[in-house]
């Protein structure tokens, strides 16, 4: 009889601390989400829970009507924005337009120039720091794939990546 009681007991406590578990990241959630709506006005299209660099944060992406996509990285024991980024659909988006000084033919340059190959996908981006980049993904010639960034106002490589 203690047996049961016993497990009851350790049921319900188990029961409680999931549901103070849930109520705390609801009020996470809905702090992030916050957060975002003053950001950009948008549809929320994804949310995942995910740890960057040891922080427990949101990822939280938004379409917003302009077309533009949002992604944004929240704190979760904070609430506050660590990182956004805006994918526009092209650089002719009046965001990238206004930021940029070099052409996506003049980027496609640099960018082979130093990994020769295919360019399969092109995205345009507004980067955390507002630095806009041309995104490109390149089948190198070598059989490795790449994701090299560059800086659409000085026209350097700020980021290369194996995929």
């Amino acid at each position: 009889m203690k047996i049961k009681y016993y497990q009851f007991y350790l049921s319900s406590l188990i029961a409680i601390i999931s549901a103070t578990a849930i109520a705390e990241d609801n009020a996470s959630l809905d702090a992030c989400r916050k957060t975002v709506d003053d950001y950009a006005k948008g549809e929320i299209v994804k949310i995942e829970s995910e740890q960057k660099k040891g922080q427990a944060v949101y990822e939280i992406a938004l379409k917003a009507a302009d077309g533009s996509q949002w992604e944004f990285k929240c704190d979760k024991a904070t609430g506050k924005i660590v990182e956004k980024e805006q994918e526009l659909p092209s650089a002719d988006h009046p965001a990238f337009a206004a930021l940029k000084k070099i052409d996506e033919a003049e980027a496609r340059k640099i960018a082979l120039k130093t990994y020769p190959g295919t360019i399969t996908e092109v995205e345009y981006e507004i980067e955390s720091d507002g630095t806009p980049t041309y995104e490109f993904d390149i089948n190198m010639t070598d059989g490795r794939k790449m994701e090299v960034e560059i800086d659409a106002a000085t026209g350097k490589i700020v980021k290369a990546e194996e995929d």
